[in-house]
């Protein structure tokens, strides 16, 4: 296993190929934190989920007002509409040289989604990686992240 990490490493910072990976874990596992990392060795964009529904609600696009809807509901936002966003978002052109996705698929559900979106689009994804963190550590993280957004309010 630690011989296919440092191929995977070696691979990552050949620059020599496009490189599309999905990063998998708990919230507050660190998804974002590795993604920063590795984009910036590989000049490729780093595709949150979360970002993505925050930037289509505040360009008010179709997805993003209905986006917006739903949440003014108190409810989650649906599969098919951030399968909407995430299709238009890997059809711009930066992410044709790779790309990191970050914050979907959340279940098996959503892979299964994901999957068909990636094969209508002509896309293979290179890697998955899994992010495992102890859960007590994921919720101190979480909870440092709320004390940190209270304090910032």
């Amino acid at each position: 296993m630690l011989k296919s990490f440092f191929r995977f490493l070696k691979q990552l910072f050949s620059k020599e190929q496009t490189m599309r990976i999905v990063l998998l874990g708990a919230p507050g596992s660190g998804k974002g934190t590795q993604a920063k990392l590795i984009i910036d060795k590989l000049n490729i964009p780093h595709i949150s989920t979360g970002d993505l529904l925050r930037g289509a609600i505040a360009a008010k696009t179709e997805l993003g007002l209905a986006a917006k809807e739903v949440m003014d509901k108190g409810n989650l936002v649906s599969d098919e509409i951030v399968l909407g966003m995430l299709k238009e978002r890997l059809s711009e052109t930066d992410a044709a040289q790779g790309f990191i996705l970050d914050g979907f698929p959340r279940n098996v559900k959503q892979a299964e989604m994901l999957e068909t979106l990636l094969q209508e689009l002509e896309i293979t994804l290179d890697h998955a990686l899994l992010i495992e963190v102890d859960p007590d550590e994921v919720v101190a993280r979480i909870a440092k992240r709320a004390e940190d957004r209270k304090s910032t309010v």
